[in-house]
Formats: structure tokens, sequence, C-alpha cells
């Protein structure tokens, strides 16, 4: 299992908590580090669009007027592969005998019942 994101982010590290305390073992990708390319973003939108990637609290997205500007996909993934901090965040990546999964944000109902069962 892979977890994409940033160190400061609270979403971020309250998934980290949730796995550590769950025992549950990811690798980390920072972001800020290692950002994601266009090939990495293609595959992730067979599981989302690229427009629902985009983190609206994000201080990229309200510089760009995002919010009233809506984007195309085109748009979307030009400025997430841009700037990989307008995404939504952790993304997981993830699943069990080859099948593929994908998880964006932290909810801790879903990862219960995503990652416990």
């Amino acid at each position: 299992m892979k977890m994409y994101g940033i160190n400061s982010c609270q979403s971020v590290k309250k998934a980290k908590a949730f796995f550590d305390e769950n025992n549950i073992s990811y690798d980390f990708i920072d972001l800020n580090k290692k950002p994601v390319n266009k090939e990495k973003l293609a595959k992730w939108q067979t599981f989302t669009s690229a427009t629902s990637m985009l983190n609206p609290r994000s201080k990229v997205y309200r510089d760009l007027n995002l919010k009233t500007e809506k984007p195309t996909e085109k748009k979307a993934l030009n400025i997430i592969v841009k700037d990989n901090s307008i995404l939504k965040r952790p993304i997981i990546e993830h699943g069990l005998n080859g099948e593929e999964r994908f998880t964006i944000g932290f909810k801790e109902d879903e990862y219960k019942s995503t990652f416990l069962n």
C-alpha cells in the first residue's frame, strides 16, 4: 500500500496515525519530494476524475479562483501536474489479490470499513 501526501497536512497525519495504531504497513511518498506525473494521474483517473482530486481548501485552488471558474478535466490535470499541493490528501493506493483500489482524503469511518475488515 502506498500513501501519497505532504507531511505537514493534518489529514495525512490522521491517516498515518490510523495506520500506525492499527499496525497497517504503508509506504509514504512525500509529494513535495517526489511529485506525481501525468502517467500516475492518468492511472488515478480510472478511479476518480481529476477535478475531484482538487482540494478546494488549498491555497493554489483559491489563488486560481477555481471555485467560480470550474476547470475542465484537462485543465485540472495540468494544474495538478504543475503543482501537486492542490491535490486532496492523502491518496492511498491499495488492494488485495491483485485488485487495485484507491482512497482519497481521510474519513475515519471509511478507513475502518476499508482497511480493518
